[in-house]
């Protein structure tokens, strides 16, 4: 959670696709992370998933295909909405 420094690590590998990863996240934190586009994200209380890629870049979980993604995300973040 944003604020929150936890070291943790996740097998990306054992999830399908986004909506996988994103349901786990949602059980490990217990609060709800929407995925980008839906329409009740932008509340002081809404999450939305964030990963840096190997250049550096922060980007929004669910933009690119999935395979593209698993070879380029270096780290994840969840992030407040409003801050997105």
């Amino acid at each position: 959670m944003e604020g929150i420094p936890i070291g943790r690590k996740i097998d990306l590998y054992t999830h399908r696709n986004y909506d996988g990863l994103i349901q786990m996240l949602c059980h490990m934190f217990k609060t709800t992370i929407h995925t980008p586009g839906a329409e009740h994200v932008h509340n002081d209380k809404s999450y939305l998933l964030t990963y840096e890629d190997k250049e550096g870049d922060w980007m929004m979980v669910g933009d690119v295909p999935w395979d593209f993604f698993l070879t380029t995300v270096k780290k994840l973040q969840i992030s407040r909405a409003d801050k997105c």
